[in-house]
Order: C-alpha cells, then sequence, then structure tokens
C-alpha cells in the first residue's frame, strides 16, 4: 500500500518545480483586531525570500487590495494577486486589474458610503473601503451575534439593490463586483501558466474554500491553518494537513525552507 508523502516532502523532493500559494491574514500574519494593521513578522519574511530563491512558483492571494500585499510583501520574484485574484501583480512588477470589475467601482464606492450611513454608531463594527470592494467588520464589537445580525441584514439589503456580490468571512462580510473571480480561478489560472508538478495552497477563512478545492482538484495539498473556534468545519475538512495558528505554520514555512537548502 502506497502512502502519499506530505506537503513539505513532496515540493522538497523536487523543489524548482513545485509551487506553494499562501494567504495572507491569518497565515502569513497573525490575526489582530483591527485588520488594517496586520504585517508580517520580520522572521516570516525572511522565509519567503529563501523559499522563493529554490520553488518553482510563490505566490499570495488575498481578500486584501493588491497595494497592501505589496506594501507588506516586499519579496522579489513573488506575484501577488489581490482582491481574491481581481487584482494582481505579477513577478516581473506588472499590475493587471480584471477589465470586469471596472464597470462596479462606482457601485462598490457607493455601497461603502450607504454602509457608513446605516452603520454609524454601530458599536465595534468597522468599515473596510477597498480599491474594489468594500468590507464589513465586527471583531471589536462587544456582541458578536447582534453585530453579525445587523451587518448580514444591512449588506444583504445593499447587495439585493446593487447586484454585488456578498461574501461572508471570518467576522466579516464583503461587498464585491459579482464576477466569476475567486481564489479558486486565481488557482487555476496559476497552475494553466506555471505548470508545477506539485502544488500546494495555504488558508484560514472561508474565502479559501475554493482555493484548497482547485489545488485538491489538481492532486495537490490544501494546507489549513486553524484558529480554533474562528475556523469553519468545511476548511477542517477540505485539509490535508492543519496547523495551529500562523506561529505554527510560520515554523513550517522555515522547516520547508531547510529542507529545500534555501
Amino acid at each position: 500500500m502506497n502512502t502519499r508523502l506530505t506537503a513539505m516532502e513532496a515540493i522538497a523532493a523536487d523543489p524548482a518545480t513545485a509551487g506553494l500559494v499562501l494567504d495572507f491574514d491569518g497565515v502569513l500574519s497573525p490575526i489582530v483586531e483591527d485588520p488594517t494593521t496586520s504585517v508580517m513578522p520580520d522572521r516570516v519574511a525572511s522565509t519567503l525570500s529563501r523559499l522563493a530563491k529554490r520553488l518553482g512558483l510563490l505566490a499570495i492571494i488575498s481578500g486584501r487590495p493588491v497595494d497592501f500585499l505589496a506594501d507588506r510583501v516586499r519579496v522579489p520574484g513573488v506575484p501577488l494577486l489581490g482582491s481574491y485574484g481581481i487584482e494582481r501583480i505579477r513577478a516581473d512588477g506588472r499590475r493587471q486589474v480584471d477589465p470586469n470589475a471596472e464597470a462596479w467601482l462606482e457601485k462598490v464606492r457607493d455601497a461603502g458610503q450607504t454602509l457608513a450611513e446605516l452603520l454609524a454608531g454601530a458599536p465595534g463594527i468597522r468599515i473596510e473601503r477597498k480599491s474594489v470592494s468594500v468590507a464589513v467588520h465586527w471583531r471589536q464589537a462587544p456582541d458578536h451575534s447582534v453585530a453579525a445580525e445587523l451587518v448580514r441584514r444591512v449588506a444583504g439589503e445593499i447587495a439585493a439593490t446593487t447586484g454585488l456580490r456578498l461574501e461572508p468571512g471570518k467576522l466579516v462580510e464583503e461587498l464585491r463586483p459579482p464576477i466569476d473571480v475567486d481564489k479558486g480561478s486565481a488557482i487555476v489560472a496559476l497552475l494553466a501558466t506555471e505548470r508545477p508538478k506539485t502544488i500546494a495552497y495555504a488558508g484560514d477563512d472561508l474565502g479559501d474554500i475554493p482555493a484548497l478545492e482547485a489545488v485538491r482538484a489538481a492532486g495537490g495539498y490544501a494546507l489549513v491553518v486553524d484558529h480554533g473556534p474562528e475556523t469553519s468545519t468545511r476548511l477542517l475538512e477540505l485539509a490535508d494537513q492543519t496547523y495551529a495558528g500562523s506561529e505554527t505554520f510560520a515554523r513550517w514555512l522555515a522547516e520547508l525552507a531547510d529542507a529545500i537548502g534555501a
């Protein structure tokens, strides 16, 4: 009976033909109360620099705007895909935005203004205006259940009125253009252009599910960073391997860098 290699073993067997794609928040950076202050620890940045020199593909996909990623991930040769793949900075530094999203940007801006008006004064609820979407967070709300009900009702009404797509996350709801782009389609596009023999993806939130499914469909590895009660069982059911928090995953990345001689 054949035993499948672990993700580390498979990548280390031939790093030059292997790909590793990573989420940012909760994977490379710790989860924080205010997501706009999220940063990647220096030791993780150093590890990514090591990995980039040896892996055939190292990329980062996030719901964050691509400019946010560019400011925090300064590792040469690493493609950055923001807004779930709608925005991209290629390894050669070229910037791209999905043209299908352009027509929705005015509605996104209007939705942000409407959310600000309707949720003004709601304790602990914070609106994050992004380049191609708007998110509403309630991590800092005194009562998560009450805040979640309010945000979902208001955001749902705006989605129904504007046609924007409502995407749930960890203590967050996000309104974004209703185009067929998500982390899964971004993975599929990377696989088509880069053609790694081994592929692994690491995520921790609901928005990562399409990417985890895509790598599994390609015979790759679904890696999930587990943040306890905040982590959906749907992610854990998809996982080939799990890691207890971003600190544990940071150690795994460092071990991988050592294993491939980076």
